[in-house]
């Protein structure tokens, strides 16, 4: 059997197949499911093919490894995998997604004396970690309206170093206009990064709209079951590939065999999950629009959603993401709590693009971090819920609402 050549695969494809090429043919037969390679150390014929595990390959260019810390089979074939999937020069994978965001900011060139300029709807413990990590090491944080349709001039007047932004923020769900924000950013010089752990390559590529640097937290939709937890940066560019392999080595962030081969699974279902979560959730929120107890609901397949033209421009597959929120009319953290305990099916719970449906509460989870006051700026309310619309059929997740929203 020849090694395949996926140069002409679409992305389902892709996903399904591309970690064969990372197995080479052998007599004794091949896998169709990489090996699991639960091993800290590699042992070298010699010491000189050692030293050239240390520094990650053979002369021939074939990956070559040491020390678990480092890199691992496993992990690589994941990385080599995602940077076909986003169009880039290659990814560096991490043990979660906040350790992810960490590495491309670091990567990005934030350093004291430098400015980054951030949505201001980013999800609540990315704030965080700008506010108590990045800030007081000396660098300037400038959170903005990044769905103004004058974003390009917020970017021309703070001549940031690095702008940073989420495809389809969490939990409001507002769009971001990709190819405003690379141009505005390229042209001050800024490294753009963003965030598309919500919208996943099936429906966007961001590489393709001119961004440098590409995040997802694996745990959501690319792994897809809610049993493996980690994060993957794509980059467009050699030079900050290389600061993100060093940065997740150097600080010890590096994802396991064990979730590689988890997430690597997931993968193979990606396109299918999305179809089934974009139909489920744009159903569930025509539902939600009709209910007597909920005052409004937000998600971009909805004509009303401010960005709807955008979204239906930017993302494939007439498709919009698994994603929404809506704001009970009762605006109480009792009436919240009331329709979290009274769900049957679906799961109360803070994390989100698994195959069940999950509700969250975000003034006391993905936000929680946030004063109330910040909270109310930014939209969110004591009303807001935020769900997860999984691959259930669509019927039994709607009266679990409805059964929720009426008890």
């Amino acid at each position: 059997m020849k090694k395949p050549d996926s140069s002409s695969w679409k992305l389902d494809t892709l996903l399904i197949h591309g970690t064969r090429q990372n197995q080479a043919m052998n007599a004794a037969g091949v896998p169709t499911v990489q090996p699991i390679y639960a091993s800290t150390t590699y042992l070298h014929p010699n010491a000189e093919t050692l030293d050239y595990a240390l520094d990650g390959a053979l002369p021939s260019g074939e990956p070559a490894y040491a020390y678990g810390r480092q890199r691992n089979p496993n992990a690589c074939t994941l990385e080599s995998l995602m940077g076909k999937a986003e169009v880039g020069v290659g990814a560096a994978a991490f043990g979660s997604g906040m350790a992810a965001i960490h590495a491309a900011l670091l990567a990005g060139g934030l350093a004291p004396g430098s400015k980054l300029l951030a949505a201001q709807d980013l999800y609540g413990t990315t704030i965080t970690m700008l506010r108590k990590f990045f800030m007081p090491m000396g660098i300037e944080v400038v959170l903005c309206d990044f769905y103004n349709p004058a974003v390009a001039d917020f970017i021309q007047a703070e001549q940031p170093d690095v702008v940073y932004v989420e495809t389809i923020s969490n939990p409001l769900v507002k769009v971001i206009d990709l190819d405003a924000v690379s141009a505005a950013a390229r042209a001050v010089g800024a490294v753009s990064i963003v965030d598309i752990t919500f919208a996943t390559p099936y429906l966007v590529r961001p590489i393709e709209h001119g961004f440098d640097l590409v995040i997802h937290s694996t745990t959501k939709y690319l792994g897809g079951h809610g049993d493996s937890t980690g994060g993957i940066v794509i980059s467009a560019k050699n030079s900050l590939l290389d600061l993100l392999h060093t940065y997740a080595n150097m600080l010890g962030a590096m994802l396991s065999p064990f979730e590689s081969h988890l997430i690597m699974r997931g993968l193979k279902t990606l396109a299918l999950r999305m179809q089934r979560h974009c139909a489920n959730a744009l159903q569930v929120a025509h539902f939600l629009q009709q209910h007597a107890a909920v005052e409004c609901v937000r998600y971009p397949g909805l004509s009303s959603h401010p960005q709807h033209e955008l979204a239906t421009r930017l993302l494939a597959h007439e498709g919009y993401g698994g994603l929404l929120s809506f704001e009970l009319k009762n605006q109480s953290r009792a009436a919240a709590f009331h329709f979290i305990n009274n769900l049957q099916l679906c799961l109360p719970a803070t994390t989100l693009g698994d195959v069940y449906s999950e509700v969250s509460y975000p003034p006391m989870s993905s936000h929680r971090d946030l004063a109330e006051e910040d909270r109310q700026k930014m939209g969110i309310t004591e009303g807001c819920i935020r769900l997860s619309v999984g691959i259930e059929d669509v019927e039994d997740i709607i009266n679990d609402l409805d059964q929720a929203l009426t008890a």
